[in-house]
């Protein structure tokens, strides 16, 4: 009887040996597989850099101004702004009745930009487009950045560059 135990006492040290050398292996071929997988992800993905500036707002939000020619425009964005960027080649204000750019007074600070005409906007009939553009991407005459000195992304497309556009109507 001895023999018959001393015999099912090996086979299942045997067994439990088999199955701990199987899960081991089994363990170690799964983490170099995951490994392998891991390293062939672009390590692009992880890297962040800071996220450009964007516009969160503009007023007028409704489209139209009514009865005061002289309205502000402000635009608010979603980090703040290095101020000395915000000049009259990277702030663009037009009328549909002009093609010259507007001028005007500009104020920047913070988070906000204001634009205020220094006469009315030009219109016909009492009405008119006015369109203000905001650069982001730098054309040799600057472009608006954050106080990190990263372009405004104006397309919002993520990226860095790329010009705000912003149009609305007034009437008198």
């Amino acid at each position: 009887m001895g023999t018959v135990a001393g015999t099912v006492a090996g086979i299942v040290g045997g067994l439990v040996a088999g199955i701990t050398l199987k899960y081991t292996y089994d363990k170690y071929i799964q983490e170099q597989q995951m490994h392998k997988k891991i390293k062939s992800v672009p390590r692009k993905l992880f890297r962040r850099g800071p996220a450009p500036v964007t516009v969160r707002a503009v007023y007028p939000d409704h489209q139209t101004f009514s009865h005061n020619m002289k309205s502000p425009i402000w635009v608010e964005f979603d980090a703040p702004i290095n101020s000395s960027t915000v000049t009259k080649d990277t702030v663009i204000v037009k009328s549909s009745v002009s093609d010259e750019p507007l001028d005007g007074f500009l104020d920047a600070g913070g988070r906000i930009l204001m634009f205020r005409p220094h006469g009315k906007y030009p219109a016909e009939n009492g009405k008119a487009k006015v369109s203000i553009t905001l650069i982001g991407t730098d054309t040799g005459a600057g472009a608006i950045t954050d106080v990190k000195g990263v372009s405004l992304d104006g397309d919002m497309d993520g990226k860095a560059g790329g010009d705000f556009e912003y149009k609305f109507n007034i009437l008198k």
